[in-house]
C-alpha cells in the first residue's frame, strides 16, 4: 500500500517575487590601484546600501590585476570602504553603483604626510583569504620603534617574532642559517651572490614595507627554506616631496671630543610627467666612530663610512602597461674593523666594499590577467687589508701582530624573471592560476693571501704554528633555474586553498624533483570571526658559490710543539674535500598551523605553531686519514630541527598608534654544529647540539602612543605639544657557544656553554613641531636604558686564565634624530 502526499501549489506571486529578486542582482566590476596606477592585490572591498544595516555588507577582494567583482541587489547609492594593510583607508559614504560603469578606486600607501591630518590607516584586520604565515612591518613601525642602529633597515628585523640576530650580527629566520632565507628587493634577488647573505643597504626612510613569508609561502618565492624577506621601497607620485633626517652630526667626549656619529638621509621624489611618470631618489650616508675601553689612546678608535643611493622610476606607458626601473649603489669603507679588548689595533683589518644593483620590470594587464617580465644585474666588490705582515699571534689574553689574511673578491649575477597570473576562472568556485620562472647566473672570483700565524701559551711558549700552501685564486660559476605553478581556489566564501609546486635545477647538483606545497585558510561564521590556516610543503636550499669555491681552497700545515719548544710529530695537513656533482640540494619539510581572532578592546590575537625538519644538509665531516692528514669532507649528512610556538597580541588605536607583544618558545638543533676552518683547524669529530643562534625563550614588546597633555600641569602642556612615547623591550635566552683548548680540540659538548640572558629596554620621546611652514620631528631615545651588559664576546679558550670572561655589548646610549617630514 502506498501513500501519495498532496502537492501544495506555489503561489504565482511568490514565483514572480523570486524571479524579480534574481533578476535584480547586479554585477559591479572594478579595479583597485595605488597612487601611481599600479594594481593592488588582496585589497578588501566592502559595500553597504546607505539605508541598510551595516551588517548587511557585500564584500570582495581584488586579484593580481587589482580587479574585483561586487554582486549587489540593485543599483543606487552605496557606502564604499577599501582597506589593505600598509595603505590609508579609502572611505566614500555615497557612491553611485551602476553596472555600466567600471569603478577605479585609488588607495595610497601609508606615508607620514604633513599636509594631511585627516587620513586614517587601514585598521588591523584578519585577511580571510591569506594562507601564508606572513609577518609585515610598515614604514610607521620602522620609523617609530626605537631599536639600536635605526639607520639600518635590517635592524628592524628584530621586531619580527621568529627573526633573531646572532652575536656576529647575522640574521636568522625560523632557526635557519642566514643564507637559508630568500632576500628580495621589489621582486628581485638582492642576496650576496657568493654567500647568500643580505649585505645590501639603503636609506631606511625609503622602505615602505618589510614582509617576511615565514611558512606556507607561495612557490613563487620559495628559494630558501627559512622563508622570503621582501623589501619594498617607496616610489614617486604627482606631488613633489622632500625629506631629510639627521642632518646634524653627533659628538662624543669619550677620551676627547670627536665626531662619532652622522647619518644624513635625503629623499626627493616627484613627477617626471604628471599622471604618467615619476621618480624617487633616496640618499643615505652613515659615518660612525667608536672608542674601545681598555686599549691605549691613539689605538682605541675605529671608524667606518657607508654611502648608499637608490633611484626608482615608473612609467605608465598605458593604463594596462607599467614599466619600472631602479638602480642601487652601495660604497663602504671601514678602518680598524674588529677592534676589541681582545683584538688591538694591529690585529684589525681595513675593509672596502661596493655593490651595484640595476633592475627593470615590464608589467602588462592582458585579458583580465597580468604578465610581467624582469631583469636584474648585480655586481659586488670586497677587499680586506691587514695592517701589515707581522706574524699573527693568538694568546690566552687576546691577539697580537697583524691579521694573517688579505682577500679580494668580485661577484656578479644576472637574473631573468617571468610571471603570469591568469584571469580568475570559475569551476566549483573561483581559481586564480599563477605560473612563472626565475633564471640566475652567478659568478665569483676571489684571491686569498695568507701568511703564518701561531698560538702561544700563557708563558709565551709556542703551542702550534699554522702555515699555508697552494694557489690563492678561487673562481666558480653557477646557473640556477626555478619554475613554479600555483592555483588559488576559493570553493566557498569562507575557504581558500592554495596548491602548487616548485622545481629547481643548477649546474652542480642537477636540481631536485618538484616540491609540492598546499595551504588553506578557513574562517566559518560559526567560529565568530576566528580564522584557522595551515599547510605543509617541501623546500630546497640553494648551494652557494662560497661553498663551491672551497674545493679550490689552500691547505694549512699545523705544527704542534711541546712546552719545551720541540715539534711534536709531523706537521698536520688540513684541507677541504668536495665533489659537487655528488651532492644533492638540502631538503626541508615545513608544516605550520595558525589561529587568529579579534579579541575584546580591538586587540588581535594570534597563535602559531611551526615544525621545520631538514635533511640532506651540507656539512663537513672531520676525517683523519693518518696522523699527518686531516680532511674536511663535504657531504649531505646534516639534519636540522626547528620547533616554535608563537603567541602575539596587536592593537592599533586612534587610527595610527600601535602596540605589539609576543612570546616565542623555540628549539633549534642540528646533528652537525661544528664549523670547520683550515685557518684555525678543529681536530674533533663533527657532533650535534643546539645551533649557535638557539634562543629557547623570547619575549618582545614594542609600540608608540601619544602623551596626553592632561597628565601635565597647565603651564607644561604647550611644552609637551604633539609628543609620542616610543618603547621597545626585548628579552631572550643567551646564545650557546663552544669551548676549545689551545690544541684545537672541543672541550665539553659542542655549544655546551651559553651567554647570559639578554634584555634591553629602549625608550624614546618624539615631538613634532612646525617651523617656517614645514613639519619637523625631533626624537631623543635612550638605548639600553637599564644599562645591562648583554655580552656578545667571550673568551672560549679553556686553557686561558680568562676562560669564560665576557665582554659587554651595547652600553646605555642616547640616540638623537631630527627629521624634516615635509611642508606643513
Amino acid at each position: 500500500m502506498s501513500v501519495i502526499a498532496p502537492v501544495r501549489a506555489i503561489p504565482f506571486a511568490l514565483i514572480i517575487a523570486l524571479a524579480s529578486s534574481l533578476s535584480a542582482a547586479i554585477v559591479i566590476k572594478g579595479r583597485v590601484v595605488d597612487e601611481t596606477g599600479a594594481p593592488v592585490q588582496q585589497a578588501r572591498i566592502e559595500a553597504v546600501r546607505a539605508e541598510q544595516s551595516q551588517q548587511n555588507v557585500t564584500r570582495a577582494e581584488s586579484d593580481a590585476a587589482g580587479a574585483f567583482i561586487l554582486t549587489i541587489e540593485s543599483e543606487g547609492a552605496y557606502g564604499l570602504r577599501v582597506e589593505h594593510d600598509g595603505f590609508f583607508q579609502y572611505v566614500n559614504a555615497s557612491t553611485n553603483l551602476t553596472p555600466d560603469a567600471e569603478l577605479e578606486i585609488r588607495i595610497n600607501h601609508v606615508k607620514e604626510l604633513a599636509e594631511k591630518l585627516d587620513v586614517r590607516y587601514s585598521p588591523p584586520a584578519i585577511d580571510n583569504e591569506q594562507t601564508a604565515d606572513t609577518k609585515t612591518l610598515h614604514s610607521p613601525d620602522i620609523q617609530n620603534v626605537p631599536y639600536p642602529a635605526s639607520q639600518d633597515y635590517r635592524s628592524a628585523f628584530q621586531l619580527l617574532p621568529g627573526a633573531i640576530q646572532d652575536n656576529a650580527g647575522q640574521w636568522h629566520f625560523n632557526g635557519g642559517a642566514t643564507n637559508e632565507a630568500n632576500y628580495r628587493l621589489n621582486g628581485f634577488d638582492i642576496s650576496d651572490p657568493a654567500s647568500g647573505t643580505l649585505t645590501a643597504r639603503m636609506n631606511v626612510d625609503t622602505v615602505q614595507t618589510i614582509e617576511w613569508q615565514a611558512s606556507r609561502f607561495s612557490p613563487e618565492t620559495g628559494k630558501g627554506s627559512a622563508g622570503t624577506v621582501e623589501i619594498r621601497t617607496q616610489t614617486g607620485d604627482d606631488h613633489w616631496r622632500f625629506g631629510a633626517t639627521n642632518f646634524v652630526p653627533g659628538v662624543s667626549f669619550q677620551n676627547g671630543a670627536y665626531l662619532n656619529h652622522w647619518s644624513p638621509r635625503i629623499i626627493v621624489s616627484g613627477p617626471i610627467k604628471k599622471g604618467r611618470a615619476w621618480f624617487h631618489n633616496a640618499f643615505d650616508s652613515y659615518y660612525a666612530a667608536s672608542t674601545v675601553s681598555r686599549l691605549p689612546n691613539g689605538q682605541n678608535r675605529t671608524s667606518s663610512i657607508t654611502t648608499t643611493d637608490l633611484t626608482r622610476a615608473q612609467w605608465n606607458i598605458s593604463d594596462n602597461q607599467i614599466l619600472t626601473a631602479s638602480f642601487l649603489v652601495n660604497i663602504g669603507d671601514s678602518h680598524r674593523l674588529g677592534l676589541s679588548f681582545l683584538d688591538p689595533a694591529e690585529t684589525t683589518v681595513n675593509q672596502h666594499t661596493s655593490l651595484l644593483i640595476g633592475t627593470i620590470k615590464d608589467q602588462f594587464i592582458i585579458g583580465g590577467g597580468l604578465v610581467e617580465f624582469g631583469f636584474a644585474e648585480t655586481s659586488g666588490y670586497f677587499r680586506n687589508s691587514p695592517q701589515g705582515n707581522q706574524t699573527y699571534v693568538i694568546t690566552p689574553f687576546g691577539a697580537s701582530g697583524n691579521f694573517f689574511r688579505a682577500d679580494k673578491s668580485w661577484t656578479d649575477r644576472q637574473e631573468w624573471t617571468a610571471h603570469g597570473y591568469v584571469r580568475p576562472l570559475s569551476w566549483h568556485g573561483s581559481h586564480q592560476v599563477e605560473i612563472g620562472t626565475d633564471i640566475e647566473r652567478s659568478n665569483l672570483e676571489q684571491t686569498i693571501y695568507r701568511h703564518e700565524f701561531m698560538v702561544v701559551r700563557a708563558d709565551n711558549s709556542v703551542v702550534r704554528t699554522v702555515q699555508f700552501e697552494g694557489s690563492p685564486l678561487q673562481f666558480r660559476t653557477n646557473i640556477e633555474v626555478y619554475g613554479y605553478a600555483l592555483d588559488r581556489w576559493n570553493p566557498r566564501q569562507d575557504l581558500t586553498i592554495d596548491a602548487g609546486f616548485r622545481t629547481q635545477w643548477d649546474e652542480y647538483t642537477r636540481g631536485a624533483p618538484p616540491a609540492p606545497r598546499v595551504a588553506a585558510a578557513w574562517s566559518p561564521k560559526w567560529l565568530g570571526g576566528t580564522k584557522i590556516s595551515g599547510g605543509w610543503g617541501l623546500f630546497y636550499n640553494a648551494i652557494t658559490l662560497n661553498m663551491l669555491a672551497l674545493s679550490q681552497e689552500q691547505t694549512s700545515l699545523t705544527t704542534f710543539y711541546s712546552p719545551g719548544g720541540l715539534p711534536v710529530g709531523a706537521p698536520v695537513a688540513s684541507s677541504y674535500v668536495l665533489t659537487p656533482q655528488a651532492l644533492r640540494l638540502p631538503k626541508f619539510s615545513i608544516a605550520s598551523i595558525t589561529a587568529e581572532r579579534r579579541l575584546p578592546w580591538g586587540v588581535y590575537g594570534r597563535a602559531n605553531l611551526i615544525v621545520r625538519d631538514g635533511s640532506r644538509g651540507f656539512t663537513f665531516e672531520q676525517a683523519a686519514v693518518n696522523p699527518a692528514t686531516n680532511l674536511y669532507i663535504l657531504n649531505n649528512a646534516r639534519r636540522e630541527r626547528y620547533r616554535a610556538a608563537e603567541f602575539s597580541l596587536k592593537r592599533t588605536f586612534l587610527a595610527k598608534y600601535q602596540w605589539f607583544a609576543s612570546y616565542t618558545r623555540s628549539d633549534a638543533r642540528s646533528n652537525a654544529v661544528l664549523a670547520y676552518s683550515i685557518e684555525n683547524p678543529l681536530l674533533s669529530p663533527q657532533e650535534g647540539g643546539p645551533l649557535a643562534w638557539d634562543a629557547p625563550n623570547r619575549i618582545m614588546g614594542w609600540g608608540w602612543a601619544p602623551i596626553e597633555k592632561a597628565w601635565f600641569p597647565h603651564f607644561f602642556q604647550p611644552i609637551v605639544g604633539e609628543t609620542d612615547l616610543q618603547v621597545l623591550a626585548d628579552y631572550r635566552t643567551g646564545f650557546p657557544f663552544t669551548a676549545t683548548n689551545e690544541l684545537g680540540f672541543v672541550v665539553g659538548e659542542p655549544n655546551g656553554y651559553r651567554f647570559p640572558d639578554y634584555f634591553t629596554l629602549n625608550v624614546g620621546l618624539e615631538r613634532k613641531f612646525p617651523f617656517r611652514g614645514y613639519l619637523f620631528a625631533f626624537r631623543v631615545a635612550l638605548i639600553n636604558a637599564l644599562n645591562r651588559e648583554n655580552p656578545n664576546v667571550v673568551n672560549s679558550d679553556a686553557d686561558s686564565p680568562h676562560f669564560l670572561e665576557f665582554s659587554p655589548g651595547q652600553a646605555r646610549a642616547f640616540n638623537v634624530r631630527l627629521r624634516l617630514i615635509g611642508r606643513k
